[in-house]
């Protein structure tokens, strides 16, 4: 690269001089870069190709880094098959994930001050996917979200069949440019049809999932503080919920997590029917000084260096280090009070909350999206119930926003 010719954003300039000026953060980046060059995995160049072009870059060092990111901040996700429903359309991901399986990438990317300038970082690229010039990915060309390829997997996502189309589904104008949509974020957090939302109904032992998703793991027995950082743990409550109040009332529950793609509907809709008791933002922005800042790309390593896609194969330990929003729900009887935990992977470090505290709540309303990319979500039941899937192989299975997939009862 010829870096006389880069000037650097301001936010990007600022994450350049804190690897400089701080020794600790210059040396976990120093060495991060050292222990991906000895190791150049198959991977490295390949299993991103689709989602961005810029992974054909061999990014040497900090400094290279800092320009890619640089012109990231300007790139809009492009539609691409990449190696999970969730590394596909994350662009700085698919250039950070070389370094996340290393134990400095580890160092690097739990960094308070790391994640402090990412979530700067992230702050100007959503300015930019906020506004009309990001719809240039909006078209029917090669990486465009209304290619015939990009729209028959939305299409498929969302549960239709080959003769059934994007429109059917979807708040849009088809024959307007962009299909009327203002800019990338306004497509991504696109809206249902009204005749695509299921009603709602008065059975309280029934929960609906809140989410598009494919569903990762159903665990019970949880407990207030596990050992998280290591592979195939459980869920530590303590963390995924931020230290809250109401942390000893799940201890001995139940939770769903389930994974929504970047061809998924991004909004969320309550699963039961209740009031929302309070909520909560776990972002780094406003949060108390107990509360870690989130992080974005901190993974679990791999040791066998097999696996590029450190978030994905992370699932249940980013539940409680990355953004998360928390909506405690007091749902009908038998269920009680629950939460649902939004969480947002890498850049995708948005969740909006659309509900306040005493909201009354029926099953499918509204309680927020994510932006810009796949991201994952959970269920958390209190102890004292049976919580049972009404798929029994529910698990890695697909499921619609609104579809039934558990039975509640009080346990006797």
């Amino acid at each position: 690269m010829d870096l006389a010719v880069f000037v650097l954003a301001p936010v990007v300039q600022e994450f350049k001089n804190l690897i400089e000026e701080d020794g600790a953060v210059y040396t976990a980046f120093d060495e991060m870069f050292r222990q991906a060059a000895a190791r150049k995995p198959r991977y490295i160049f390949s299993v991103f190709v689709a989602v961005t072009p810029l992974i054909s870059v061999q990014v040497e060092d900090y400094v290279e880094l800092m320009l890619v990111i640089n012109t990231l901040l300007l790139t809009p996700p492009r539609y691409g098959l990449g190696p999970s429903v969730m590394a596909s359309s994350v662009p700085f991901y698919a250039v950070i994930s070389r370094f996340c399986n290393t134990h400095a990438g580890y160092e690097a990317f739990t960094n308070p001050r790391v994640n402090a300038n990412l979530c700067g970082v992230f702050t100007a690229w959503r300015t930019f996917l906020e506004s009309p010039g990001s719809r240039v990915v909006l078209g029917n060309g090669p990486g465009g979200w209304f290619s015939d390829d990009a729209l028959r997997a939305m299409v498929e996502s969302a549960g239709g069949g080959p003769d059934q189309t994007f429109q059917d589904f979807y708040v849009c104008i088809p024959d307007a440019a962009h299909y009327n949509f203002t800019s990338y974020d306004n497509f991504f957090t696109r809206e249902l049809r009204p005749d695509q939302v299921i009603p709602p109904d008065g059975d309280s032992s029934i929960v609906r999932s809140a989410c598009s998703s494919t569903v990762h793991s159903f665990y019970t027995g949880l407990r207030k503080t596990e050992r998280f950082c290591i592979k195939n743990t459980p869920y530590s409550l303590r963390h995924i919920l931020a230290g809250d109040d109401a942390v000893d009332t799940f201890v001995g529950g139940t939770l769903l997590q389930a994974m929504l793609g970047c061809t998924d509907y991004h909004r969320w809709h309550s699963p039961v029917n209740g009031t929302v008791v309070r909520t909560r933002l776990i972002s780094g922005t406003e949060d108390p000084p107990s509360v870690p800042h989130p992080t974005y790309f901190a993974g679990l390593l791999d040791g066998e260096h097999k696996d590029p896609d450190v978030i994905t194969r992370s699932q249940d330990f980013v539940t409680a280090i990355s953004t998360r929003a928390l909506i405690f729900i007091e749902a009908q009887e038998p269920i009680g009070l629950m939460c649902f935990v939004a969480v947002g992977l890498c850049e995708v470090s948005t969740c909006d909350i659309t509900v306040s505290e005493g909201d009354p709540l029926v099953k499918g309303t509204p309680l927020g999206t994510f932006r810009f990319g796949g991201s994952t979500h959970c269920l958390i039941f209190r102890r004292g119930l049976n919580v049972t899937p009404i798929n029994p192989n529910l698990v890695k299975s697909k499921v619609q926003v609104g579809q039934n997939i558990l039975n509640v009862a009080a346990q006797v």
